[in-house]
């Protein structure tokens, strides 16, 4: 092991031991199950940002989407991004505030309160939401491990095991305000070393458009002769030329993969239902979707200089950790490294933590629910380490992909059968419990089916599935007209299902207080709409983002700040977020 590799390793070291200690420091304050799966119900904003953003902010993410420009140019991520966070910013705020009515802490306990105590829809829910946390813990175990190994040499066998312990140590002990702690700090590691590679690729090898055109060309559809060899061809940079062989379709499938499931995400929703208020909850979610979707632009610009600088990639989702070493002084490299590892642990802890409250609250208290705060605390600890050893066991399926497409068949069968049956549970009074329940087996069995006649999870959502579409559009469509004709033709009515809390969120108007997040929205997509219109009868050709003239400067511009803002933001909420730690410690203490 040669002297950079004890360095990176040295900071790791030190990190993880600062999570134990945030986890160590935080269980002083659980007193209940509530506290240990919500927090209390007590996050206010700027904590949800963050710990919203870390969660999404996984190895796929931080080293799939530049490694996903690399392959694809900008428009897969960009539309990706922007559709992820429309989606997120209109569904998830509406769908929190609709569950906290209900007085709701899992998305199981929806059977509860509108389907009449459903136990079979509770169980069922439980499970799909517990797999899924199961895959994605397996899945970022193996990436931050592998990193871990292409870096520094050491055996991804060998480093797993650490992360993995240090993890679930801190999870278990603190719960979710250790988790959403860890987060915090986790999020801000990942912006400044995101940040920190962009800036110093725009210093060694100059400003992207400068770059990007002596390849490209300055219209950005003219390919130059060093454009050969590379992924590169004509639009690459353009927000609205589809990539060669791609149809809209595919692109749509993509944006519903990529999006659709954040409203019924175990982790996302737990957070949600942790705010302090409604008006705390919308703020996080509007603050975290804006960092992401900057975040997201400096990880397809670092993708694209990828393209340039490391061409013939045959694993794309190195190019990070490639240009990391090829570009950061030592320093540098370290925290981009561990930033990578935050990004993972911050996944894992998310889904440890969520998952097992699960498994206690909606299976093990309805079969015994007697049991006092300590013992439901012990429980949840217990099923943290239960779920995070079975991740581990996977690990040697996930070296030869294995997990990693079973991931993906999950999240597949997640958006079809379970965000329709949320969205229309929580919005259509004549929704049934029988049509909630086999509505989601036969959906769930279908969308399998369908997976395997195509080829596998990868081509159900890239593919061309059937008659031109992929099957992840077709499992939407099909769970919506199961969901509707079942409880259509079913007998008993969905109104006489519902609890005294679900009849009064239905019958109250002011969930959200105001709709100006829909404007926004309106005004963001009408304009690109109207650009792209503009461009396509205007028979001008040329690339959006700018690449040259002034167009081409404010493009620069443009992107710097996006940095600055993405990292000084960052910055300024963990200020915000360790003076809330210590008045709430402080709080604690004195009771």
């Amino acid at each position: 092991m040669n002297g950079e590799s004890i360095v990176i390793l040295t900071v790791g070291a030190i990190y993880l031991l600062g999570m134990l200690y945030i986890g160590y420091k935080v269980s002083k304050q659980l007193r209940s199950l509530d506290d240990y799966i919500l927090g209390g119900r007590n996050l206010p904003w700027y904590v949800l940002t963050l710990t919203f953003a870390a969660t999404v902010a996984n190895t796929a993410t931080v080293m799939g989407q530049p490694g996903f420009a690399y392959s694809t140019g900008f428009t897969y991520v960009f539309w990706a991004a922007l559709s992820s966070s429309t989606i997120g910013t209109i569904l998830l705020s509406r769908f929190g505030s609709r569950l906290r009515l209900m007085n709701l802490s899992t998305v199981g306990d929806l059977a509860d309160a509108r389907f009449g105590k459903s136990r079979r829809l509770e169980i069922l829910l439980s499970v799909i939401q517990v797999s899924w946390s199961i895959f994605l813990i397996g899945m970022s175990l193996f990436g931050v491990a592998l990193i871990i190994e292409v870096i520094t040499g050491v055996s991804w066998a060998w480093s797993i095991g650490p992360i993995a312990v240090v993890t679930i140590l801190y999870t278990m002990t603190g719960g979710l305000k250790a988790v959403v702690l860890t987060d915090a700090v986790q999020m801000v590691i990942i912006l400044l070393g995101v940040s920190a590679l962009f800036y110093m690729l725009s210093i060694k090898y100059g400003f992207f458009t400068g770059f990007i055109t002596e390849y490209v060309g300055k219209s950005g559809f003219d390919l130059q002769a060093g454009a050969e060899g590379t992924t590169l061809f004509a639009g690459f940079t353009d927000l609205f030329t589809l990539p060669p062989e791609v149809t809209v379709f595919s692109l749509i499938a993509f944006i519903l993969a990529t999006s659709f499931w954040i409203p019924v995400d175990l982790g996302f929703i737990q957070r949600a239902l942790a705010a302090k208020s409604f008006r705390e909850s919308r703020k996080g979610v509007y603050s975290f979707f804006i960092l992401d979707w900057l975040n997201a632009w400096i990880l397809v610009i670092i993708g694209a200089y990828g393209v340039v600088l490391l061409p013939g990639l045959v694993n794309t989702d190195e190019v990070v950790i490639r240009l990391v070493r090829e570009t950061l002084p030592l320093f540098g490299a370290a925290l981009v490294v561990t930033a990578v590892a935050a990004a993972a642990m911050s996944t894992i802890s998310t889904y440890l933590n969520a998952g097992s409250g699960i498994i206690v609250k909606n299976i093990i208290l309805k079969i015994k629910s007697d049991l006092n705060n300590q013992m439901q605390i012990r429980l949840t600890r217990m099923f943290t380490v239960i779920i995070g050893l079975t991740a581990i066991v996977f690990a040697p399926f996930i070296s030869a992909n294995g997990i990693v497409i079973a991931a993906v068949g999950i999240q597949i069968i997640l958006i079809s059968a379970l965000t329709p049956l949320v969205l229309l549970s929580l919005y259509w009074r004549k929704m049934t419990e029988k049509a909630a329940f086999w509505g989601c087996i036969l959906t769930v069995a279908a969308t399998l089916f369908m997976m395997i006649q195509v080829g596998g999870p990868y081509a159900a959502f890239g593919g061309e599935g059937y008659l031109g579409i992929p099957v992840i559009i077709w499992g939407v469509a099909l769970a919506i007209i199961l969901y509707v004709s079942i409880s259509l033709v079913d007998a008993s009515r969905g109104e006489d299902q519902m609890s005294p809390d679900c009849i009064n969120m239905f019958n109250n108007n002011k969930t959200i207080s105001n709709n100006k997040d829909l404007i926004v929205l309106s005004v963001i997509w009408g304009t690109l709409i109207i650009l792209g219109l503009y461009r396509h009868f205007s028979g001008n050709l040329f690339a959006f983002p700018f690449l040259s003239g002034f167009g081409g400067t404010v493009t620069n511009i443009v992107f710097s700040l996006i940095a600055l803002l993405t990292s000084g933001f960052g910055i300024y909420i963990i200020i915000r977020v360790f003076k809330y730690v210590k008045e709430d410690f402080m709080q604690k203490k004195e009771l």
